[in-house]
Protein backbone atom coordinates (compact mmCIF):
# COMPACT_ATOMS: atom_id res chain seq x y z
CA UNK A 1 0.00 0.00 0.00
CA UNK A 2 1.45 3.48 -1.00
CA UNK A 3 1.55 6.48 1.34
CA UNK A 4 1.80 9.78 0.15
CA UNK A 5 3.06 12.37 2.58
CA UNK A 6 3.93 16.43 2.77
CA UNK A 7 7.78 16.45 3.51
CA UNK A 8 11.05 18.75 3.10
CA UNK A 9 14.23 18.14 2.73
CA UNK A 10 17.67 20.08 3.89
CA UNK A 11 20.20 20.92 1.29
CA UNK A 12 22.33 17.71 2.67
CA UNK A 13 19.25 16.22 1.34
CA UNK A 14 17.98 14.38 4.72
CA UNK A 15 14.20 14.27 4.18
CA UNK A 16 11.64 14.19 7.02
CA UNK A 17 8.33 13.60 7.06
CA UNK A 18 5.54 14.36 9.68
CA UNK A 19 8.54 15.38 11.92
CA UNK A 20 10.34 12.04 11.74
CA UNK A 21 13.54 11.59 9.31
CA UNK A 22 13.25 9.33 6.42
CA UNK A 23 17.09 8.45 5.45
CA UNK A 24 15.78 5.42 3.57
CA UNK A 25 14.55 8.10 1.27
CA UNK A 26 15.67 8.70 -2.22
CA UNK A 27 15.51 12.34 -3.24
CA UNK A 28 14.79 13.10 -6.89
CA UNK A 29 16.29 16.08 -7.29
CA UNK A 30 19.41 17.33 -9.09
CA UNK A 31 19.09 20.70 -6.13
CA UNK A 32 21.16 21.17 -3.48
CA UNK A 33 19.43 23.45 -1.34
CA UNK A 34 16.36 22.96 1.06
CA UNK A 35 13.19 22.38 -0.50
CA UNK A 36 9.19 21.39 0.40
CA UNK A 37 7.46 18.56 -1.47
CA UNK A 38 6.12 14.90 -0.74
CA UNK A 39 7.17 11.88 -0.40
CA UNK A 40 6.26 8.58 -1.87
CA UNK A 41 6.28 5.65 0.23
CA UNK A 42 5.49 2.34 -1.40
CA UNK A 43 6.83 -0.66 0.47
CA UNK A 44 10.02 -0.49 1.66
CA UNK A 45 10.92 2.38 -1.47
CA UNK A 46 10.60 6.06 0.26
CA UNK A 47 11.00 8.66 -2.85
CA UNK A 48 10.93 12.25 -2.28
CA UNK A 49 9.88 14.63 -4.81
CA UNK A 50 10.32 18.47 -4.38
CA UNK A 51 7.89 20.79 -5.70
CA UNK A 52 10.19 23.09 -8.11
CA UNK A 53 7.08 26.15 -8.14
CA UNK A 54 8.76 28.50 -5.56
CA UNK A 55 11.97 28.60 -7.40
CA UNK A 56 10.07 28.84 -10.85
CA UNK A 57 7.88 31.50 -9.77
CA UNK A 58 11.18 33.38 -8.00
CA UNK A 59 13.45 33.00 -11.34
CA UNK A 60 9.94 34.42 -13.68
CA UNK A 61 9.42 36.91 -11.05
CA UNK A 62 13.48 38.53 -11.37
CA UNK A 63 12.91 38.01 -15.18
CA UNK A 64 10.03 40.13 -15.13
CA UNK A 65 12.23 42.96 -12.91
CA UNK A 66 15.30 42.81 -15.47
CA UNK A 67 13.12 43.15 -18.46
CA UNK A 68 11.44 46.33 -16.75
CA UNK A 69 15.04 47.76 -16.02
CA UNK A 70 16.38 47.02 -19.61
CA UNK A 71 12.72 48.67 -21.40
CA UNK A 72 13.50 51.62 -19.05
CA UNK A 73 17.09 51.92 -19.81
CA UNK A 74 16.52 51.41 -23.58
CA UNK A 75 14.20 53.50 -23.70
CA UNK A 76 15.74 56.43 -21.88
CA UNK A 77 18.47 55.73 -24.78
CA UNK A 78 16.12 56.19 -27.52
CA UNK A 79 14.37 59.33 -25.61
CA UNK A 80 17.90 61.16 -24.86
CA UNK A 81 19.38 60.20 -28.50
CA UNK A 82 16.11 61.75 -29.96
CA UNK A 83 16.77 64.73 -27.67
CA UNK A 84 20.76 65.18 -29.05
CA UNK A 85 19.64 64.34 -32.74
CA UNK A 86 16.61 67.50 -32.42
CA UNK A 87 19.58 69.81 -31.06
CA UNK A 88 21.67 68.84 -33.56
CA UNK A 89 20.84 71.53 -36.20
CA UNK A 90 23.15 73.19 -38.81
CA UNK A 91 25.50 72.32 -42.01
CA UNK A 92 27.86 70.75 -39.46
CA UNK A 93 26.38 69.20 -36.22
CA UNK A 94 23.83 67.48 -38.62
CA UNK A 95 22.58 64.09 -36.87
CA UNK A 96 23.30 61.28 -39.04
CA UNK A 97 21.19 60.25 -41.11
CA UNK A 98 20.65 56.94 -39.37
CA UNK A 99 19.97 57.94 -36.38
CA UNK A 100 16.00 57.97 -36.64
CA UNK A 101 16.87 54.21 -38.05
CA UNK A 102 18.76 53.56 -34.83
CA UNK A 103 15.91 55.25 -32.37
CA UNK A 104 13.60 52.95 -33.99
CA UNK A 105 15.07 49.85 -33.79
CA UNK A 106 15.50 50.71 -30.04
CA UNK A 107 12.05 51.69 -29.53
CA UNK A 108 11.03 48.53 -31.18
CA UNK A 109 12.79 46.13 -28.70
CA UNK A 110 11.21 47.82 -26.21
CA UNK A 111 8.21 46.52 -27.33
CA UNK A 112 9.14 43.04 -27.95
CA UNK A 113 10.24 43.26 -24.24
CA UNK A 114 7.01 44.33 -23.31
CA UNK A 115 5.58 40.79 -25.18
CA UNK A 116 8.04 38.95 -23.59
CA UNK A 117 6.98 40.20 -20.15
CA UNK A 118 3.61 40.31 -20.56
CA UNK A 119 3.90 36.86 -21.53
CA UNK A 120 5.53 35.76 -18.70
CA UNK A 121 3.53 37.60 -16.18
CA UNK A 122 0.73 35.50 -17.54
CA UNK A 123 2.65 32.47 -17.17
CA UNK A 124 3.28 33.76 -13.49
CA UNK A 125 -0.05 33.97 -12.72
CA UNK A 126 -0.76 30.47 -14.71
CA UNK A 127 1.56 28.69 -11.65
CA UNK A 128 -1.38 29.42 -8.76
Amino acid sequence: MSKILDATCDADGKVTADEALVPEATVLSEGKQASSGILLIDEDRARYFPSSATDIKTTIEKSITALTDLSAALTEIATALTAIGAGMTGPTTAPPPTLPTSVLTITSKVTAIAQTKSELEQLKGALK
